[in-house]
């Protein structure tokens, strides 16, 4: 900010504050119609056109304060730029003439650079021309010695063949870089014949080292392939001459029904060292070795064996037969196994791993159907005995119902080993969660399921889940971690949570079922005042027969049943209760019935004329209903703690109720 800037600030602060900022108007971006729309709507144009007067006014001064301030500077300004216009004319000619200098040297310097560039350019089109011509000349060389030492034909044919690998290497190095040249075309024919001549040579001799066994003769072939970048020919070549006539013998129907799958893939592992001694031992994957490139195992002998297999012999693959397959998808597992031994060596494993055939052959194993096929085989045991749940167990049996047994049997069954597939652990564990759920859901779905249901079913059933809840985990541990040690534990115990959740809902079922029954007894009370009205009874001694009807069903479902101590004692006590509960409330209609019609009947004697002033002493009906009720009270508590109920608060005020009512 300038100082003429700052004197004007100043001198505003020392007055009156204006309506607007003043470093507005120092803003590049400063606009008058912008100024006047933001600030109008917060002051009249009446007080903002006073401000900007007093804001003029203040510049003015300020103006005026800076000159008189800096007064001797300006005058000096005026006389120091005196003559300054003469000196600037003075220097401007020889600039000039430095300047036209400068652009005549440049323009020669890039005239040079031009020539010297285009020379360059030049020359390197000469050098690619001359690398061309001496590379044809070489090719023309390279033919013509190749041909010549193909026609003297004076030395061993391994040595010829070796010798003329060299050079046709060396040639066709030469010929993959400038191919498309009319002269190399021109060759090509001559270039085909030597072709032809080396690798019928080679491949003959090849073959029979192979077949004599010659080590010698074997890996001169081998360097000669290597040399030629042949390798996969050669491999190729060893697969279809000595592998495959091999295998065709061993892989067929007729091998497969007599010696069976494991017995084939053992022929093929006991006659597979004699074949392939030679070239494995000379093609060893060590790093001093010249012929480790070689992969014999990987690319010759293991796609032949699995293309014979997939030809002579598909019906393995088959998974309608689930037994079968099983086996099948097992041996092939071991001879897999057995086939890497053979290979020896780390990298020829990793190799033969990485081939597409590899991949292949274990895809052909159609392992998502046979787990469907299991799963239904599985699933659908546990399905089928959920429609008839509470047929007869066997005599042995841990279980009361037959589908806790059949839900152990399918959980076992996910693990045995005429089952399980390694690759298939996965999903058989979630089997056997889904297994468990679907007890679980069985068990909740229970009570609704059908109108027939047994209370004695309801509690075998409590008594399986108590039972089941603690063997299930162990269970699991024993058939699950040898096969899946990493599996999460914590899923079975949710699952066995979900069934011992499934409890209070069989025990509401069971607890309301015996509780109706036993409260059907409470409406023969309701019968006990008609007992004794004008009837003449005598005073009641004993209890009536409603009364163990009150207790008989709680006794004979739940607390004579196969329930655990602990559920018995729970289920006896909430159905207890609620009978208590609801004999309260009849007991106390009958009590307030026999007080209104006792009030009543005194009305009507005081009101009648020549009354007898003297009361009766003798028991009333009224006395003989209540007495009656305090006897049933008593022989219910009675029965209960026979039972093994404890008396809790409702029955006490029962209690209460019946030995404190008089008229």
């Amino acid at each position: 900010m300038t100082d003429t800037t700052q004197i004007i600030l100043s001198s505003l602060k020392r007055e009156r504050p204006v309506c607007f900022r003043p470093e507005e108007f120092f803003d590049d971006s400063f606009n008058v119609d912008t100024f006047l729309a933001l600030n109008r709507k917060s002051f009249t144009l009446e007080s903002l056109k006073k401000d900007l007067e007093k804001y003029s006014s203040t510049i003015q001064n300020s103006l005026v304060e800076l000159i008189n301030r800096d007064y001797a500077d300006f005058v000096n300004l005026s006389t120091n730029l005196v003559g300054v216009d003469q000196t600037i004319l003075k220097l401007e000619a020889p600039l000039t003439s430095i300047q036209a200098d400068i652009e005549i040297i440049r323009s020669s310097i890039q005239s040079e650079i031009e020539q010297i560039s285009e020379k360059l350019v030049l020359r390197s089109e000469i050098r690619n021309k001359q690398e061309v011509l001496y590379s044809l000349l070489n090719i023309n060389k390279l033919i013509i010695k190749i041909e010549n030492l193909i026609s003297q034909n004076t030395e061993a044919k391994e040595n010829l063949f070796e010798r003329v690998a060299s050079e046709y290497s060396q040639l066709n190095f030469y010929i993959s870089k400038y191919e498309e040249l009319p002269f190399v075309q021109e060759m090509f024919p001559r270039i085909k014949k030597i072709d032809q001549y080396l690798e019928g040579g080679l491949y003959t001799a090849f073959k029979s080292g192979l077949e004599s066994g010659d080590k010698a003769s074997v890996a001169q072939c081998l360097r000669i392939f290597t040399t030629l970048d042949r390798i996969d020919k050669s491999e190729k070549l060893y697969a279809e001459s000595v592998i495959s006539p091999l295998i065709d013998r061993l892989v067929n129907k007729a091998a497969l029904s007599e010696l069976g799958l494991r017995g084939v893939y053992q022929s093929v592992l006991d006659s597979l060292p004699p074949a392939t001694s030679l070239v494995l031992s000379l093609t060893t994957p060590r790093k001093d070795n010249e012929l480790r490139s070689f992969e014999f195992m990987g690319n010759a002998v293991f796609p032949v064996i699995v293309s014979k297999i997939c030809v002579n012999i598909p019906s393995i693959f088959a998974a309608g037969n689930p037994r079968h397959f099983q086996q099948a998808y097992k041996d092939t597992i071991w001879f897999l196994g057995e086939f890497e031994r053979l290979a020896g060596y780390r990298e020829r494993v990793v190799a033969l791993r990485q081939h597409s055939s590899y991949k292949t052959f274990l895809s052909k194993w159609s392992l998502p159907i046979y787990f469907q096929i299991r799963l239904q085989e599985i699933a659908g045991s546990l399905e089928h005995q959920l429609l008839t749940p509470f047929s007869p167990t066997p005599s042995n049996s841990s279980f009361l119902l037959p589908t806790s047994e059949m839900l152990v049997v399918c959980i076992r069954r996910c693990w045995d080993e005429d089952v399980l597939l390694k690759p298939l652990t996965h999903r058989f564990f979630k089997l056997t969660i889904q297994l468990l759920k679907r007890y679980a859901v069985w068990l909740r779905e229970l009570p609704g399921s059908s109108e027939e249901l047994q209370l004695s079913d309801v509690c075998r059933a409590v008594l399986d889940t108590t039972n089941l809840v603690t063997m299930v985990p162990g269970l699991v541990e024993g058939t699950v971690s040898p096969h899946l040690p990493s599996y999460n534990p914590r899923l079975v115990e949710d699952s066995c949570r979900e069934i011992t959740e499934s409890i209070p809902t069989l025990a509401e079922h069971v607890t309301n079922h015996v509780t109706e029954v036993c409260c059907k007894a409470i409406d023969q009370a309701q019968a006990v005042p008609r007992l004794y009205r004008r009837t003449n009874r005598e005073t009641p001694t004993e209890p009536l027969g409603y009364v163990s009807g009150l207790t008989e069903c709680l006794e004979t479902e739940i607390h004579n049943s196969c329930l655990p101590d602990p559920y018995k004692a729970e289920w006896c006590s909430k159905v207890a209760t609620t009978v208590v509960v609801r004999y309260h409330g009849a007991i106390s209609e009958i009590l307030v019935s026999l007080r209104k019609t006792e009030d009543s009947l005194a009305m009507l004697k005081r009101g009648r004329k020549g009354a007898s002033q003297q009361g009766s002493t003798a028991n009333t009906d009224e006395d003989k209903i209540r007495t009656q009720l305090k006897l049933d009270v008593t022989a219910l508590g009675t029965k209960l703690e026979q039972i093994g109920i404890p008396r809790g608060e409702d029955f006490e005020n029962l209690l209460t109720l019946v030995s404190q009512s008089k008229r």
